[in-house]
């Protein structure tokens, strides 16, 4: 558990913003299209943990075990990001807007 907390932090400090991530994207990428592609991704995994914020949201937490704070908050942050991360890189578990996303914008790219 400790492990999988150290990594949540770790990749959320390294890309403190969604649009940190999407800017070192043209940094470590070689062609346009491959930026395309890590592009839509990160975008659909963005989509993917606003979409899991607002689900969370709506859970009554009325009685729970877990008080609410800032770092309870904070701490789901990181964990929405994460996951949204890994339901977005995953084929099998894609919403598929990323998919979508490149196959539109594909065209309007160089290489």
């Amino acid at each position: 558990m400790n492990n999988y907390i150290g990594n949540i932090g770790q990749s959320y400090y390294s890309t403190s913003s969604d649009f940190a991530a999407i800017e070192n994207i043209k940094k470590g990428t070689k062609s346009e299209k491959e930026q395309l592609k890590r592009v839509s991704t990160e975008f659909e995994s963005i989509f993917v943990a606003k979409m899991l914020n607002e689900l969370d949201k709506t859970v009554d937490k009325e009685g729970s075990m877990f008080q609410e704070s800032k770092y309870l908050d904070n701490l789901k942050s990181f964990m929405y990001n994460d996951i949204a991360r890994e339901i977005a890189s995953n084929p099998q578990s894609s919403l598929g807007i990323a998919k979508q996303m490149y196959q539109q914008l594909e065209k309007t790219v160089k290489g």
